[in-house]
């Protein structure tokens, strides 16, 4: 597996989707459009406003005029591929793989609604790390009501928190870093 052959794959198909289906519907990409579609950023510059008022804090995010219809023309593009080959793997493929990549592209492909397959076991799994967190929040509670101001039963319980904590977060990461890989197999081994 090549990452940047894959990467590339996938950016190519998918600005080559939405590139057709704004020919399709008669108006096609501006520079603008298609300059944003080429570089996507990493975080959003759009501002957000905040009203100020604590009881009630709404937060007004002004509409983005060119990233909005990319992802209207992204989703229309995915629909028609689906209602045409429901077996087609090159949307679940781009994503996949650009999720893997770190690539702004999958937040417009989520916006277009094509969604990660995830594996039987994957919301059995999340509930076994929530038990295991609360499993582990329960010394601190004990600690709490003991009263007891003992130095190192609060430091051997503070490490070993934040020790468990750590292995979740790198152990989900590796976990969905492993699923990702699998998918990307999937959709390759599929489309041929």
């Amino acid at each position: 597996m090549d990452r940047t052959t894959d990467l590339s794959a996938a950016l190519g198909f998918v600005i080559g989707r939405i590139e057709a289906e704004a020919m399709r519907s008669g108006k096609p990409l501006t520079e603008e459009q298609r300059f944003l579609l080429n570089n996507l950023p990493s975080e959003s510059g759009v501002p957000e406003f905040s009203t100020g008022d604590p009881e009630f804090p709404l937060h007004f995010v002004p509409r983005d005029t060119v990233y909005e219809p990319l992802c209207a023309l992204a989703k229309t593009a995915h629909r028609s591929d689906l209602a045409l080959d429901p077996r087609s793997h090159e949307w679940e493929f781009a994503f996949n793989v650009s999720k893997f990549n770190g690539h702004p592209m999958r937040w417009l492909l989520q916006w277009a609604g094509v969604k990660q397959r995830r594996p039987w076991w994957d919301r059995w799994l999340l509930v076994a790390a929530s038990l295991l967190f609360i499993m582990a929040t329960i010394p601190l509670m004990l600690l709490v009501i003991d009263k007891g101001r003992v130095l190192w039963r609060w430091a051997v319980i503070a490490v070993v928190y934040a020790g468990l904590v750590l292995f979740m977060r790198f152990a989900s990461r590796r976990i969905e870093e492993r699923q990702l890989k699998q998918n990307i197999e999937r959709c390759r081994s599929a489309s041929r």
